[in-house]
């Protein structure tokens, strides 16, 4: 359910349709569905007043229904560093069909892939759904479909890089999509490509993960990642697959591992080229992320699952790593089948391959503790986050195939320290209203979370139970915005930084229009590739002028090297201006 700021009640009165404004602003409703209930009148053969009674009692029941569940929010902890007073957290959205997958558009909003028809795995196609947040209370109030009817559906992810969306299902029958951006976040996208990997009997686990970026200093030139996992349980692949496409790069897979295409794009057509092998020796590496600065590639890996039960592993997920000057150079091998970390007592078995960053083992005691198994999407942590908790990963971990609530108590989201390994479950899994938290999107200052289905399963009582999660960073870094003693504007502005070039502190003035009420204002310092080094201001601000400084430190207070960089402003979700400035030493 997405909770819509005014809503309409559509009841039957007799035999004639009658609309009702309804105007609590927490009712909320199934997308696409507006309840409608037939109220008897007196003509209706003289219905007595006990039914009529029950009729409505059977409308409060539904609308019950279509609340939502007081407790639905998750809950965090599990580490001292976790402060709840340091976030807020919400029902983003709900009422979704099975969201994983999800990318932050340019002014803010997020787009959420999601699948079309009542089952997940025999869904044939997907949507790309626009959620917008328009007040910034952490409630999407506003949603619209950019692209329909993505092929294969079923879709597992979604990733973005420059103006291209990437998505793609799991298996066979899911191409990996190319999407283009329209002139503005809110315009439907373009298909301008797919990529297609053409199987062949049964596969344990088929490509489903996908991780992109653009090239530094080549412009329109992209990486495109994705893993194809073991054909079988315990056992080396042998088999190969073929990778065709429709932007002219194909050739042979083997599975265990994970593979790169490089993308051109000149604002009309893309091409790919060098499909590449980067790693094998995976048994199912789906997920990935690109550490923030030095471009390094985190994975994780599953664990082989039992060989008597099977949800009692034979050997601990991973977290590995493959440093970004390696990345397309000898593959590299993590060993699977032959070497692999015993679950529960941490033995490691054969001795060779590369060894992994983390095993997820039950926490605090291997033999008794509370356990993650299932890993699936992970993320870096929003530097926004406090400190201590702005600097790792998240892990989010899917748990029993097809069980949620309290049945699944492999299901936490994990943070974890790659520096020296410590982990923690940020949120626990004992939630009896959490299923899968398989998509994870960090932001500036926010972290959503994706559960494609409370409940566990993947049919129809499944369908459209989806939610997303805003984990929100109230922490305050410090960085004070100053209100100026001037006229309220009538237009956005943000002038230029001043003094420009600086050493060490330049003042930015920017200013947020009136009339009106209170605005979410963001300003932020990038780098020319586009990664966020700063944010100056995040806060609701009253119309007026305003000035910040900056220091030339980043989201952690570290000193920045000498450069250029942009300040960007934005006013709600709009857009408000962009300016240069240079820091020299």
């Amino acid at each position: 359910m997405i909770r819509i700021k005014t809503n309409i009640l559509r009841y039957h009165i007799g035999n004639k349709k009658t609309v009702i404004p309804h105007t609590d602003s927490n009712f909320s409703f199934f997308c696409g569905v507006l309840w409608e209930y037939r109220i008897p009148t007196p003509t209706d053969h003289r219905k007595d007043l006990m039914k009529s009674q029950l009729s409505f009692s059977v409308l409060t029941a539904l609308l019950a229904l279509a609340a939502p569940p007081a407790d639905a929010e998750l809950v965090i902890g599990g580490d001292p560093r976790v402060n709840p007073a340091d976030f807020r957290i919400t029902t983003f959205a709900s009422g979704l069909n099975y969201p994983v997958g999800m990318v932050e558009l340019a002014d803010g909003s997020v787009l959420v892939a999601i699948s079309k028809g009542d089952r997940f795995f025999a869904s044939t196609a997907g949507q790309l759904v626009r959620l917008a947040d328009t007040d910034g209370d952490g409630v999407a109030d506003a949603q619209s479909v950019l692209f329909d009817d993505v092929p294969g559906g079923g879709l597992s992810a979604l990733r973005m890089a420059g103006d291209l969306v990437f998505t793609c299902g799991q298996g066979r029958g899911k191409p990996i999509s190319i999407l283009r951006t329209g002139p503005t976040p809110a315009d439907p996208l373009t298909l301008v490509g797919s990529i297609q990997i053409n199987y062949s009997g049964d596969w344990l686990h088929p490509h489903s993960a996908l991780a992109a970026r653009a090239l530094a200093g080549q412009p329109g030139r992209y990486e495109l990642y994705f893993q194809l996992g073991s054909e079988a349980n315990f056992a080396v692949t042998t088999r190969t697959l073929s990778l065709t496409s429709t932007i002219g790069v194909e050739g042979p897979l083997h599975g265990d591992g994970f593979y790169r295409v490089t993308l051109s794009d000149d604002g009309q057509t893309v091409t790919g080229s060098d499909l590449t092998q980067i790693a094998t020796g995976l048994r199912n590496a789906a997920g990935f992320a690109f550490a923030p600065g030095t471009g390094d590639l985190y994975l994780q890996d599953n664990g082989i699952d039992g060989l008597v039960d099977v949800n009692e592993s034979h050997s601990a997920d991973e977290l590995n790593f493959i440093a970004n000057d390696a990345l397309g150079g000898a593959i590299e091998d993590f060993g699977f089948p032959d070497n692999y970390t015993r679950y529960r007592t941490g033995v490691f078995v054969g001795g060779g391959g590369i060894a992994p960053l983390v095993t997820f083992q039950p926490l605090p005691d291997p033999q008794t503790g509370s356990e993650s198994e299932g890993a699936a999407d992970i993320t870096f942590a929003p530097p926004g986050f406090p400190p201590g908790l702005n600097e790792g990963l998240f892990v989010g971990f899917h748990g029993k195939f097809s069980s949620g609530g309290l049945a699944n108590e492999e299901n936490p989201l994990v943070y974890v320290d790659p520096k020296d390994g410590t982990r923690f479950h940020f949120v626990a899994n004992d939630r009896p209203d959490v299923g899968h938290l398989d998509g994870l999107l960090a932001t500036d200052r926010d972290l959503f979370v994706a559960d494609m289905s409370p409940s566990g399963g993947y049919n129809t009582t499944a369908a459209r139970t989806g939610v997303i999660y805003q984990i929100h960073s109230l922490y305050d870094p410090g960085t004070a915005v100053e209100a100026l003693d001037l006229p309220v504007p009538g237009t956005f502005s943000l002038s230029a930084p001043s003094p420009n070039p600086f050493n060490p502190e330049t003042s930015i003035n920017f200013s947020v229009p009136g009339p009106g009420g209170v605005s979410p204002v963001s300003l932020k310092v990038y780098g020319l590739n586009g990664q966020l080094v700063a944010t100056l201001a995040d806060q609701l601000l009253q119309p007026g002028a305003y000035q910040v400084r900056w220091a030339g430190t980043d989201q952690r207070g570290a000193p920045v090297a000498s450069g250029v960089y942009l300040c960007q402003l934005k006013v709600g979700q709009h857009l408000g201006a962009t300016q240069r400035m240079t820091l020299l030493k």
